[in-house]
């Protein structure tokens, strides 16, 4: 199959607001998880649409301070049927799929993709590279930066079944999608929890989500870890984040902390580096900031 312009896409972004969303999220004082949500969905929705002809983007939401965010931007807006993700997707791919007309997209040869609402650093021209190399694929599937969960879908036979959730990334590969490991960070980290927002916040948030953020000088909240194996010999060793995922910190990280020793099971307050597994920074819970090596 001949790889195609990227506009030629139809893009489905579903978004689910207010309080249920983002419920794995915990906001610094001051901010309702309602409102860092809407920013994250506002900041991908903005990069999303910049880099999209007006009315190739379709946005599948009940919230409806997220429908007039999209409507601003040129988004068609479809209502949320309210039967979880991959029902919301389903959604919009019907809308999608008839752009926005009664006319079938496989009459005119459309490709149809789907991007998760979640992704607070991402760049136009990220997407534009993601499809452009999903084109030359009759169905693609971009892993986020775990490996196990989807953050974007293709496919250019008109068609596509969406099986999001939990190892959604395997699901969709075994329906046939080709794997695409793109070096597309700002892309990839989608923001589930306070780690993955970390990841995102070392790429580069957008602005509504700093802005977000930073009222009333909030402060992302540490990312806490447990020491997990510690060499004595190098002071490189691992620590498991609170969702049970491990993370490496060097021996160049150890010994910047100024700590003397670790041991298996001790709490600690860490900085990760954009990839989401590697330790920049550690410190023993209770240090405040002005004393963090490194």
């Amino acid at each position: 199959m001949t790889p195609v312009d990227p506009a030629a896409w139809q893009l489905v972004v579903p978004v689910k607001g207010g309080a249920g969303a983002k419920s794995r999220l915990h906001p610094p004082t001051g901010i309702s998880r309602a409102d860092l949500a809407f920013a994250i969905a506002s900041d991908c929705l903005a990069a999303a649409c910049s880099g999209m002809p007006r009315g190739r983007v379709c946005v599948v939401t009940s919230d409806a301070a997220v429908a007039r965010v999209a409507e601003g931007l040129g988004a068609l807006v479809v209502p949320d049927p309210g039967q979880g993700l991959n029902a919301a997707v389903s959604a919009g791919l019907a809308a999608a799929s008839r752009g926005g007309s009664t006319q079938d997209a496989r009459s005119e040869g459309h490709d149809l993709a789907v991007l998760l609402g979640d992704v607070p650093a991402l760049r136009a021209g990220d997407l534009a590279d993601a499809l452009a190399a999903a084109a030359a694929h009759e169905r693609a599937v971009v892993p986020d930066a775990d490996g196990t969960g989807t953050v974007l879908l293709t496919s250019r036979t008109g068609h596509l079944d969406p099986a999001f959730g939990a190892g959604s990334a395997a699901r969709h590969e075994r329906a046939g999608h080709r794997r695409l490991e793109l070096d597309l960070p700002h892309l990839r980290t989608d923001v589930d929890d306070d780690r993955s927002l970390a990841a995102a916040t070392a790429l580069g948030l957008g602005p509504a989500t700093t802005a977000c953020l930073a009222a009333a000088g909030a402060t992302l909240p540490d990312v806490q870890a447990s020491v997990h194996t510690f060499d004595e010999s190098t002071g490189a060793g691992s620590a498991l984040l609170d969702d049970g995922q491990q993370v490496a910190f060097p021996a160049d990280v150890f010994a910047r902390s100024a700590l003397r020793h670790l041991r298996t099971g001790q709490r600690i307050s860490i900085d990760l580096a954009a990839d989401g597994r590697t330790v920049e920074r550690l410190w023993i819970v209770g240090i405040g900031d002005d004393q963090r090596i490194g």
